[in-house]
């Protein structure tokens, strides 16, 4: 049993699952009782007496129940459960049978057609009442920009339509409520949870409707056919989000919408066209959104505030608490771009594969553009970086998929994994787009670089400890094209051997000699004095680092 938040009426409820699927056959205490939670009727559930303290839910589906047993349960809840304690609505496909005493017991009951599958029953009635908190309020769908079901009523009364939503496969999605007076029957048959008739669906294929609703961002024309008693119908590709491009986006499925009793609206494509670009959106949330267990493994990891019970976490999967483990982060070397997450996501399930060849009981889960594996009880930091950098190989090889990775070991058991995450994340983020940065590395390889970087970021998100004179020196190479920065960044780089730094600059030594003197004329330091020379090294650091120069440039 699944509990839900929002009050509505029985009669809001019905007309939303449609009379296709559900017809009330009675209700003894009028169609406005307010209905909230939903359960099924198991035959193991103890009938009621008179010890019931709580309310029961409100919705009964009637499913691998016999007539008799329900009976039997309608008649015990008649007899002993107090009436403010009661379930308002059976919905049955057996209903003539259980009519008499659903009615002698106070509860609604509903028929459900032959063919519906009650999972769909259930999970409408759940999307139907599962949105929106407080008291009940005006009759209303979910919310059109976050469930399918809100978009198909939207666009119904947008277009004066039936509306279904499909996927890829031409399976239901969400219909839009409507009276059985204008459905036809491919409406009909859709909302019972098939597909049209396959004569028609031959038809469709012939006629290249399914074609042109892959191949087109517009809205195509579906002419009404006696043959199958079908009625005009508009129809529009439902594709992936993201801009125009050069690749072909996924379609992920199709909105329909049939002409009732009335045209459509001649704005009708144009809602289709911003509904088709919604329910995009929703279906890829929907197929992206985390699984129970990856949300469990990403609050292991520090995401989602975290608070993870370690003991239930290990005996969910089959893990040790303790024991040293280690975790590995996998990114792609371009990092903030569409193209790099993309790409992250295409390599997951081979980088899943080698993770559970080399330790099964490890566990895997992406978060942003990163891949995360954590090995349970490993010793060897040695085996796991050997098996990283052979991954990182093969993929750039196989699958032209370039990645970098950084390793936290030895982590301390389970309830160290955050703290290793934060680790692997800092050496991701402080060794991206460094063109000579070693493919796999630790905290403890890339230290230097890790400090230095975060150094330079702290200095940069303060002002207060960015030095002015260097903003003059700045100024006066603008003004007078000089080149006195790059000069000096040679030749402390080259540690003050000029003729070298000379001839990285390619310019005569005495030029360099010149612009030298000339730099710290104007920004009054010493760079024989120990201090002055490395404050300054540090502030040319944080400007190469605001102001990055082309890739593989050394200044």
């Amino acid at each position: 049993m699944k509990s839900v938040s929002r009050f509505i009426a029985l009669s809001e409820l019905l007309s939303a699952l449609t009379s296709t699927v559900v017809t009330l056959v009675d209700a003894p205490e009028g169609q406005e009782v307010a209905v909230r939670s939903v359960a099924f009727l198991d035959v193991e559930d103890p009938a009621p007496d008179a010890a019931v303290s709580q309310p029961l839910p409100e919705v009964y589906l009637q499913v691998g129940v016999s007539d008799t047993d329900a009976q039997r349960w309608l008649r015990e809840l008649g007899r002993h459960c107090p009436p403010q304690y009661r379930p308002r609505v059976v919905f049955s496909k057996g209903a003539d049978q259980v009519r008499e005493a659903a009615h002698d017991a106070g509860v609604a009951l509903v028929a459900v057609h032959p063919q519906a599958r009650w999972e769909m029953v259930h999970t409408l009635i759940e999307r139907i009442t599962g949105h929106g908190a407080g008291p009940r309020t005006v009759a209303s769908t979910p919310a059109p920009d976050t469930d399918l079901f809100g978009l198909a009523q939207s666009v119904a009364e947008s277009t004066h339509g039936l509306v279904t939503i499909e996927d890829d496969q031409y399976r239901l999605l969400a219909y839009s409520a409507d009276s059985s007076a204008g459905a036809d029957a491919v409406r009909r048959l859709s909302v019972l949870g098939r597909q049209g008739p396959p004569g028609y669906m031959h038809w469709l294929q012939r006629e290249g409707i399914f074609d042109r609703l892959r191949n087109s961002g517009d809205a195509v024309e579906v002419p009404a056919q006696s043959e199958w008693e079908t009625r005009r119908r508009i129809a529009i590709g439902i594709r992936e989000p993201g801009g125009p491009g050069v690749r072909q986006r996924t379609v992920l499925g199709t909105i329909w919408v049939q002409e009732g009793a009335e045209p459509l609206r001649t704005d009708s494509p144009r809602v289709l066209r911003g509904a088709a670009s919604i329910a995009g959106r929703v279906i890829w949330r929907t197929r992206h959104a985390p699984t129970a267990d990856a949300l469990l493994i990403q609050r292991l990891l520090g995401e989602h505030g975290g608070e993870v019970d370690v003991a239930s976490f290990a005996e969910a999967f089959g893990m040790a608490v303790h024991g040293h483990a280690a975790l590995v982060g996998f990114a792609p070397h371009e990092r903030h771009s569409e193209q790099s997450r993309s790409d992250m996501h295409r390599g997951v399930v081979t980088l899943r594969l080698h993770a559970s060849a080399f330790r099964q009981d490890c566990v895997t889960t992406l978060i942003g553009d990163r891949l995360y594996v954590l090995f349970p009880e490993h010793h060897s930091a040695e085996r796991v970086t050997a098996w990283t950098r052979q991954v990182i190989v093969q993929l750039a090889d196989r699958s032209a998929l370039p990645l970098r990775a950084a390793i936290a070991a030895p982590v301390d058991g389970l309830s160290d994994a955050a703290r290793a995450r934060a680790e692997v994340d800092r050496v991701l983020d402080r060794t991206a787009d460094l063109p000579d940065a070693e493919p796999v590395t630790t905290l403890a390889g890339s230290r230097t670089t890790v400090l230095l970087a975060e150094i330079l970021t702290l200095i940069a998100d303060h002002p207060h400890l960015r030095d002015p004179r260097l903003d003059t020196l700045i100024d006066y190479d603008r003004k007078y094209s000089a080149d006195l920065r790059s000069s000096l960044d040679a030749y402390l780089t080259h540690r003050g051997d000029v003729r070298t730094a000379a001839t990285a600059l390619n310019i005569h030594p005495n030029t360099l000699r010149y612009r030298i003197r000339r730099a710290t004329q104007l920004l009054g330091l010493d760079l024989d004095n120990a201090p002055d020379r490395l404050l300054l090294e540090i502030q040319l650091a944080v400007h190469r680092q605001s102001t990055p120069s082309p890739r593989g440039a050394r200044v």
